[in-house]
């Protein structure tokens, strides 16, 4: 784990600007006191200096020197000063041996570093008698220095303190982001080298990590199943669409080698050549619809506008076929929906339904308007599909065994379920106790806005081929 991988975490650097802020909070706060305080103490001193200073100037000019030496007695020459100075600046009194040349007679107080002329650092404040002599007062503030010492030194090692804590506590919150970062790095380049099986790890806190982790996984589920069918597609492509090209190959050949041409051969090589073209049209057509962007045409539909044309459509094909075909619709089952991607889907559960069902079974669409989702049904009472089959007919190409010889690309329910995901519908299979019940549950108008984020990977689909 590097130092910089580790500086560059979110975590890291919010603790570090909070920390920051926080110090300067802090120094701020410490500096507000600081000044309060030596402002006070200071204007205090002032205050004493100057009242003291005053005082002894109004004495009388005859006992001045004993008064001063007399204040010096009472309050102590070692923390006071006490000073008298002529005209020329001979010490006259007192205990400060010469007169500092910053002073002015009548100005603000000064403050004066220990010297050879006092051992400590004072305040000291000047007045000019009426005869010139200078008096100077003063007192020590070598406390008052100590303390604003203490202060700076608390503002410098606190905010160097909270710096470091800062610092300490950025690094440790971030190392379990940082090593959950990197296991998921770490799946991720497994993902990236092919393996489509391994998902993000996640964990019990929930945070952005894990819904990020999740969000991959769910993508990764779906990508899973895309490619599982791009492969199966591929290989099953190759499977069944090599038997008819290697017939129309042969039959080509054959009508190379002849002397004459039969429109019999010619049609048998035309219906192969037809036949893989189904498949790949079928295959674009689904392609089409996965990309979940053709939804121009989705607007406020009445299901009994899907089902209506169903009858005189199919009716002429199931009667061919000796199957009963029964269509019964309800109005007031309105959802949002493309009507011909819908009739589309329907038309090819149907088609499937009258194919499979058989000569002497009934085949029964009708729509179921009063569930909480409005149910587009199409049962049969045919052979139906074993319920461990009912998976599998969601691949493509897939044909139960017994279906091998019927015709048809094995494609057609894998375009009713891409137009069903497109439109958040969910296909079901169920046992219709004898044959197959297909049920579309459909989203109510009210229920479907049309901007709501879509997620294809949501629909169920169970469908036959």
């Amino acid at each position: 784990m590097r130092i910089e991988d580790l500086r560059r975490t979110t975590t890291f650097r919010l603790t570090i600007l909070y920390g920051v802020l926080f110090a300067l909070g802090t120094l701020a706060l410490l500096w507000m006191i600081y000044l309060r305080s030596a402002v006070y103490l200071t204007s205090r001193v002032d205050g004493i200096l100057g009242t003291e200073a005053d005082a002894l100037a109004r004495s009388p000019r005859a006992g001045l020197r004993e008064r001063v030496v007399e204040e010096l007695a009472i309050n102590g020459d070692r923390t006071n000063v006490f000073a008298l100075f002529s005209r020329t600046g001979e010490s006259l009194a007192g205990n400060l041996r010469t007169l500092p040349p910053a002073i002015v007679p009548g100005g603000k107080p000064i403050e004066v570093a220990s010297s050879a002329a006092f051992p400590a650092s004072v305040r000291l404040i000047a007045r000019r008698l009426p005869g010139g002599e200078t008096l100077v007062v003063g007192r020590d503030v070598s406390q008052l220095r100590e303390m604003r010492s203490i202060i700076v030194s608390a503002l410098t090692w606190s905010g160097i303190s909270i710096l470091l804590i800062g610092l300490a506590c950025g690094t440790a919150l971030s190392l379990a982001p940082l090593q959950r970062l990197q296991r998921l790095q770490a799946v991720a380049h497994n993902i990236a080298r092919g393996d489509l099986k391994r998902r993000m790890p996640t964990s019990d806190r929930h945070d952005e990590l894990d819904m990020f982790a999740e969000t991959v996984n769910l993508m990764m589920t779906e990508v899973e199943r895309l490619m599982s069918e791009v492969k199966g597609a591929t290989e099953v492509i190759a499977h069944d669409l090599l038997s008819p090209l290697a017939s129309a190959t042969l039959q080509l050949r054959k009508l190379q080698r002849a002397e004459q041409l039969r429109r019999e051969d010619i049609a048998e090589i035309t219906g192969r050549i037809e036949e893989v073209l189904e498949r790949f049209r079928a295959i674009l057509r689904i392609a089409d619809l996965e990309t979940g962007q053709r939804r121009a045409g989705f607007r406020r539909t009445d299901l009994t506008e899907i089902l209506a044309p169903v009858a005189d459509l199919y009716a002429p094909l199931a009667e061919a076929a000796g199957v009963r075909l029964l269509v019964i619709t309800e109005r007031g089952a309105i959802v949002e929906a493309d009507p011909k991607l819908l009739f589309e889907a329907v038309t090819n559960l149907v088609d499937n339904a009258i194919k499979f069902a058989g000569r002497g079974s009934t085949v029964q669409v009708r729509i179921h308007a009063g569930a909480a989702r409005p149910q587009i049904i199409v049962q049969d009472n045919g052979p139906g599909i074993p319920a461990e089959e009912r998976g599998a007919v969601l691949q493509r190409f897939y044909r139960a065994e017994r279906n091998r010889l019927a015709p048809g690309s094995g494609l057609g329910l894998n375009v009713v379920t891409a137009i069903l995901r497109l439109h958040e519908f969910e296909l079901v299979l169920e046992d219709a106790d004898p044959g197959l019940r297909a049920v579309i549950n459909c989203r109510p108008w009210t229920a479907a806005p049309a901007d709501e984020h879509r997620n294809a990977g949501s629909a169920v689909a169970h469908a036959r081929s």
